[in-house]
């Protein structure tokens, strides 16, 4: 079948449910690898707490194993990203003209570079400090127990949506290519898009204080203007301007032509008087 034929609804389904199954099965080995170094992802995670000295525990005889094992997770779908970024864009190609379809070689390490560097914007600028600000309000008098499984699913719950977050920017792209968004469109919804960002940030991000999802919104707004930009220069070009460049001589000719043909009637008929007076 031509790639460039519309899918039908079923091709559509299957082809979904084959980028989805890729997607998990590629965790599963990124998970393996998780497991073993474990350890010192959980010393990352847990720096916010043990810079200012508290421990973490765990309450439970599962809780140790369970905690753990939501890091290897982490770590598999962090380490699988490639393969998952991959899936996802080859499931648009079908939306896509073939001569755009090459782009997926940029898209996918871009897409694994913006997941990356939305883990790390999210922790070092958010995280950080947003755990150690709101441990700041126990005071003296209070010491924080805080339980390890609690801990960890808060902390993957915070990072991911930072991670696809930033991938705003490149789902612009394809559909400003597309035609489906301009940058018009976008930069008219500036208003809207300012208060959803921080309506947005309330319910993803864990916590409740203003510092957090200030900071979320903040950055999910920079992204949105950003996108613009970006919709901006992949924005695709009109085509009556396509159509003058393309033809400038033949649209130049057609009057050349017309006037001509005018020129050669008006001649024959002054010339066909002329000879009429003549022989009278």
């Amino acid at each position: 079948m031509n790639n460039d034929e519309p899918m039908s609804i079923l091709e559509h389904l299957d082809a979904m449910r084959r980028v989805i199954l890729i997607s998990v099965i590629s965790i599963i080995p990124g998970s393996f690898v998780g497991w073993y170094i474990r350890e010192d992802i959980l010393n990352v995670m847990t720096k916010p707490v043990t810079d200012l000295g508290y421990k973490l525990v765990y309450i439970g005889a599962t809780e140790a194993f369970t905690a753990q094992f939501k890091l290897a997770i982490f770590a598999g779908i962090a380490l699988a990203t490639p393969v998952i970024a991959y899936q996802f864009w080859r499931f648009l190609l079908p939306a896509l003209h073939s001569h755009e379809r090459r782009s997926i070689s940029l898209f996918v390490p871009l897409s694994v570079l913006f997941f990356a560097g939305g883990i790390a914007f999210g922790y070092y600028s958010v995280f950080m400090y947003g755990v150690q600000f709101l441990l700041s309000f126990g005071g003296e008098g209070l010491t924080p127990m805080l339980s390890l499984g609690k801990y960890i699913s808060f902390t993957i719950w915070f990072l991911l949506p930072f991670g696809l977050m930033f991938e705003l920017p490149l789902v612009v792209v394809i559909l400003a290519r597309r035609g489906l968004v301009t940058y018009k469109f976008l930069a008219a919804k500036r208003k809207w898009a300012l208060l959803l960002s921080f309506i947005i940030s309330g319910f993803v991000t864990p916590t409740t204080d203003m510092f957090t999802q200030g900071i979320m919104g903040g950055a999910m707004y920079l992204l949105f203007e950003i996108s613009i930009w970006l919709a901006y220069i992949v924005r695709p070009k009109p085509k009556s301007v396509t159509a003058k460049a393309g033809k400038p001589e033949t649209a130049a000719a057609a009057p050349d032509i017309g006037d001509a043909t005018a020129h050669d009637a008006t001649d024959s008929a002054t010339d066909s008087v002329e000879r009429g007076d003549q022989d009278r």
